[in-house]
Formats: structure tokens, C-alpha cells, sequence
């Protein structure tokens, strides 16, 4: 292993449960002198094409992300929106995003679903990002049948619906999808996990190449037109989703999350007996509803209203990362003996008997109150709630661990550089390099300029993103060995803040290209070092994670929610450029304001990337206030 790399400290072990067991943590067992040893069991490594599949939905969205951001700024400018329009437009989606992706990472931790904890997340925004690719390119159609005066006014309403529903779902499915490789990645070693993010990158990189590739190509010279370019286009990428989210779907297994929790159990009126359970030497309480089977190390609780009992251990949550675990389920049926499973069954049916005659008004009652509680929800708590999230939004921020705020300033300005990059660089093309104009009308020499500078700079991206997979898939891996992480995500966001400080004074559109190519190691850099750090910092939360003070919750934060800290980052970064970019552009009458922010917010990522933990040795630097 590198010096440079995460590596463990020698007096702290970093994930005591991907430790091996030695003998003596073993407990013997009461029916005979041989022990149970769990853990044993050797997970085989994931191959790179199963690694592929698993990062495949990112590949997708990502598809998603760059064939219509492409398309979706002259979309709006020649629907009728202004730039400042159109950038508060593109700054809605992020806004809800980093109101509500916080809190459904936090759901996403204590998920009880047969299907894992991210997949139904992952399925229910798919859904939302699939309508919204129908909704975009066939808006104006949608509008001639609901309106035949305002068909303008309504076609620019159902365009930004769309393209909120699309920013919004695609922006917020990359929290489930980082979740979950990192749950898959937090017991391997670290070179699988160095590969799995790699891939990670890589597929959001090749994603972007198909994107990009997607809108560049004249679909009316290859004979595929399906209505206009955009029309086209958009029926290409929702095609290749499809088979992109069922891949991760499938490959992606999660074992069903279970909270390993001490049950409380409040019996009703009646006497409780005590008894003795033969079979264990163990105390028994039986009363009219409930029946209670005390040990040293587990519970057992029968419910006479059910005729299931079932056996919950007591032992210490493990915070719940069990996807794509290999161990056997813990709860085991009860076996009781025969007089005291009678005498538990006569009781369960006094139970049932005596609750007859109260049941229906019972039910009434409670869906009466439930009515009641939903409404009060919806016009008193639901405003209460969305006003007070930006607020608890903030204190995620700034009660998270020093580690994490580190992290988030480098991914705020580094993603500030690439969203002003990535979005609007052929908006810059088209407009300062090619002289055309958005809102030309159709057919016109100014529109004709514009909408070449628009494919042109959709190779520009192509390039871009292509430089970053194959330096993804080809060369960082190897790079790391030598100088280590921090030197590689560093120096990537220095060649992203060169590369855009080139592009303001590039002459021709070929060393505009070359340039554009060369950012893509900077992208490289930032889709994968923050996730592995993230990673990193939760095998040992006590470790890495010593001061934080967010003691409101008194449930064990999940990796979701630190990858939701990070996300807060990618949102924040396009809220603030929606509220400044728009106006600045409006104001000089130029697009070269886009890159030159580009410029400078990369050299800032670059100044708090070089404060980020990446080593042991960092880390204690830091605790001893010397870093």
C-alpha cells in the first residue's frame, strides 16, 4: 500500500467486523462443548464486469444527464425564458434536492423493504425520470391538445415542469446509487474498493461519452427521425436507460435491512404469571395478551394477537450494512413445549374473544383520528416541515465532523467549476465562439450559427468525457499507486482550473477541443476520490468522526446520510450559480462569464482539496490542531 493512500492506524482498528474472529470471541454453546465461530465465510471478489453492472444505473442517468443538458439551455432560451430565467429554472431542481435528499438518505438507512434499503428508492425516481424524458421533448405537442389560445404560455410551463422533474430525479438517484456501492464496497479490502470507485467514475464518464455522442450526431443524415433532433434523441436515451436500470437492479443484490433492537414490550390489563421454561432453565411471563421469554442475551416475545413467535436478539446494531452480505438471518422460531405452547394458545384465544365486540368501533375510531392527523399534517405540519429544512439542511453541514466539512467546501467549488463547465458549454460555444443567438428566429443565419455551435461544443464534451473514462478505466488506478490519492485528486482539479483559465482565451475551435479534452482528468478525480473518502471515514466512525456533534438523533447515522453531506455540496454548487450566473450574463451580454467562474472556483477547489484528509497521519494532525 502506498504512504500516501488511506491506510489503518496502528494503535485503532479501522472495521473490526471485517476482522476475522479469534477464538476467544467465540461462545460456547449450552448443548455440548464445541463453539460457534461466525464471519468465517470468504466472500469472493467482484470481477470488473459485475462491478460494471452494479455501477451501470449511474452510466444510465448519466446518459440521461449530458444528452439533455445538452439540449435542455436552448430549449428553454427558444421557448422564451431569458438567461436569468433559465438559470432560476435550472436552480429549482437542486434547491429540493438539497432540501429532501437528506432526509430520504436517512429513510434510505432504516429502509425495511424486502428489496433492500436503496433499490426502492432507485426504482421510485426512475419512474419520476422516465415521465420527465417524455414530458421535454414532446411538451409542445402535450400543450396543443390541452390548450388551442395559450398554447405558447403552456408550452413553456409543461418545458419547465419537465425539466425540473428531470433535474430533480436524476440529481437525487445518485444518492441510493453512492450508497449503495459503498455499502457493497464497506467490508472489501482496499483495492477492491479503489476498483469499485474507479468504476463508479468510469461509468459516469462513458455515460457522459454516449450522452454527448447521442446529441452530436445529425440523426436526419443517419435516417433515424423520429419527429425533430431533439424528439430523436430523447426516444435514444430513454431506450438505453431501460436496460442500464435493470442491470443494477439485478446484480446489485441487498439483503433486506432488519433494526436489531432491544423489544418493548407494554402488556395490557391482566395478572402476569410466572413460570419456568423446562426446555432453557430460563424465567417465563404469560398474560392474557403476551408472553415473555427472558435470557442473558435475547427476548423472546409471543403475541397472542398473532400466531407467529419469533426470537430478537440483543446485540449492538451494526448500523444496518448488510447489502450484498453472506450472513444467515439470526431470528429463529420458538420452540416451546407442548403444555405451555396450550397454555399459550388458550390464552391467545381469550384474548380474541374477549376483543370481538370492541373491534369495529375501534376501527372506526382510529380511522376516524387518522383522517383527522392526515389533514393536520397537510395544512399545519407538511408547511412546517418544508419551511424548517433548509435550516435543519444547514445543521447537517455544520454539525457534520471537521472530515466531512473539509470534503464538502472541495466538492462545493469543484462542482461549482464543472456544473459551469458542463452546462452551459455549449451555450458559450454557440453564442461567444460561433456569434449566434439563442433566441433568433428559426432558420435565420444567427439561429443556423447558434445551433452548429451547439453540436460542436456537444463534441467538445464528448472529448471531455472521454478523456475522463479512459483515464478512469486506463491510468489513475496506477497513478495512485505512485503519488497516492491526495496528489491525484489535487492535481486533477489544478488541470480542470488550468484548462478553463485556456478556454477563456482560446483562439479556434480545435484548441478549444484539446483543452475541453484535458479537463476530463479533473472530472475523473472528483467523481471518484469523495466517495471512496466517504468510505473511509465510516468504517471507523469513532476514528474519523470523534467530534461530532449532531447528538439530537439518538439513532447511529448511516453512510447514506454522510453521502447526503456531499450531495448538499453538488446541489448547493447549482443553486448558487442559478441565483449569480444568470444576471452576470444578462448584465455583460456575453457567455465568457460562465468560464471564467469555471476558472476561478477550480482554483479554490484546488486550495480546499489540499486541506482534505486522505491519510492517518493527516488525521492526527488535524486532532492535534496542526492541519
Amino acid at each position: 500500500m502506498d504512504q500516501s493512500g488511506p491506510q489503518a492506524l496502528d494503535v485503532v482498528s479501522r472495521s473490526p467486523s471485517s476482522a476475522a474472529p479469534s477464538p476467544s470471541n467465540s461462545a460456547p454453546l449450552k448443548n455440548g462443548g464445541t463453539t460457534l465461530v461466525r464471519g468465517l465465510h470468504r466472500r469472493q471478489p467482484r470481477g470488473l464486469p459485475k462491478l460494471m453492472a452494479i455501477n451501470a444505473l449511474v452510466c444510465g442517468v448519466e446518459i440521461i444527464s449530458s444528452a439533455a443538458f445538452t439540449y435542455i439551455p436552448p430549449l428553454l432560451l427558444k421557448a422564451g425564458y431569458t438567461e436569468t430565467i433559465m438559470t432560476i429554472i435550472l436552480g429549482v431542481a437542486p434547491f429540493l434536492d438539497m432540501m429532501t435528499v437528506p432526509v430520504l438518505a436517512e429513510w434510505s438507512d432504516r429502509c425495511t423493504s424486502v428489496l433492500g434499503r436503496r433499490r426502492p428508492f432507485i426504482m421510485s425516481l426512475a419512474t419520476v425520470l422516465l415521465f420527465s424524458l417524455i414530458i421535454i421533448p414532446y411538451s409542445s405537442v402535450i400543450s396543443s391538445l390541452f390548450s388551442i389560445t395559450n398554447t405558447l404560455k403552456l408550452h413553456m410551463i409543461i418545458l419547465a415542469v419537465g425539466v425540473i422533474l428531470l433535474d430533480y430525479s436524476y440529481q437525487a438517484l445518485f444518492n441510493p446509487c453512492e450508497s449503495l456501492l459503498s455499502d457493497l464496497m464497506a467490508t472489501a479490502p482496499e483495492w477492491e474498493q479503489t476498483q469499485g470507485f474507479t468504476v463508479y467514475s468510469a461509468s459516469i464518464s462513458l455515460g457522459c461519452i454516449l450522452g454527448y455522442l447521442i446529441v452530436s450526431v445529425d440523426w436526419s443524415s443517419v435516417g433515424l427521425m423520429i419527429g425533430s433532433q431533439e424528439q430523436t434523441a430523447f426516444t435514444v436515451i430513454f431506450i438505453l436507460f431501460l436496460p442500464c436500470l435493470f442491470l443494477t437492479l439485478i446484480f446489485a443484490k441487498e439483503k433486506p435491512y432488519k433494526r436489531s433492537k432491544v423489544m418493548v414490550v407494554h402488556p395490557v390489563e391482566g395478572d402476569m404469571t410466572v413460570g419456568r421454561d423446562t426446555a432453557s432453565e430460563t424465567p417465563f411471563l404469560m398474560g392474557k395478551n403476551i408472553g415473555i421469554s427472558l435470557n442473558d442475551d435475547e427476548i423472546t416475545v409471543l403475541d397472542l394477537s398473532s400466531d407467529g413467535t419469533s426470537i430478537v436478539k440483543d446485540h449492538p446494531s451494526d448500523g444496518g450494512y448488510e447489502s450484498g452480505s453472506s450472513e444467515t438471518d439470526e431470528t429463529t422460531p420458538l420452540t416451546l413445549s407442548s403444555s405451555e405452547m396450550l397454555k399459550w394458545r388458550y390464552h391467545r384465544l381469550i384474548h380474541q374473544i374477549s376483543r370481538l365486540p370492541k373491534i369495529t368501533l375501534q376501527r372506526c375510531i382510529n380511522n376516524i383520528f387518522r383522517l383527522f392527523w392526515k389533514i393536520i399534517k397537510v395544512f399545519i405540519y407538511l408547511p412546517y416541515q418544508i419551511i424548517k429544512l433548509p435550516v435543519d439542511t444547514w445543521h447537517k453541514v455544520t454539525k457534520a465532523p471537521v472530515v466531512l466539512r473539509r470534503l464538502f467546501l472541495a466538492e462545493l467549488f469543484g462542482w461549482m467549476g464543472f456544473m459551469c463547465h458542463n452546462m452551459f458549454f455549449t451555450d458559450f460555444v454557440g453564442q461567444y465562439m460561433y456569434g449566434g443567438q439563442p433566441d433568433a428566429q428559426e432558420h435565420t443565419k444567427l439561429a443556423v450559427l447558434y445551433d452548429e455551435g451547439v453540436r460542436m461544443g456537444s463534441w467538445g464534451l464528448f472529448l471531455h468525457s472521454l478523456t475522463a473514462c479512459m483515464y478512469a478505466f486506463f491510468i489513475q488506478q496506477h497513478i495512485v499507486r505512485l503519488v497516492g490519492h491526495r496528489t491525484v485528486f489535487v492535481g486533477g482539479l489544478l488541470i480542470f482550473a488550468v484548462t478553463m483559465a485556456a478556454t477563456i482565451f482560446s483562439p479556434t475551435m480545435p484548441f478549444l477541443n484539446i483543452v475541453t479534452a484535458l479537463s476530463g482528468i479533473g472530472f475523473a478525480a472528483l467523481t471518484s476520490t469523495p466517495n471512496m473518502l466517504v468510505t473511509l471515514y465510516n468504517s471507523d466512525r469513532q476514528l474519523y468522526m470523534w467530534d461530532n456533534t449532531d447528538t439530537e438523533s439518538k439513532e447511529e447515522k448511516g453512510l447514506g446520510t454522510d453521502v447526503a453531506v456531499l450531495d448538499i455540496a453538488y446541489f448547493l454548487s447549482q443553486i448558487i450559480l442559478s441565483i449569480f450566473m444568470g444576471p452576470l450574463v444578462d448584465l455583460t451580454g456575453s457567455a465568457l462569464p460562465y468560464m471564467v467562474v469555471a476558472a476561478i472556483t477550480g482554483l479554490m477547489a484546488v486550495y480546499c482539496g489540499t486541506l482534505v484528509v486522505f491519510t492517518d497521519q493527516q488525521l492526527m494532525h488535524l486532532r492535534a490542531g496542526k492541519f
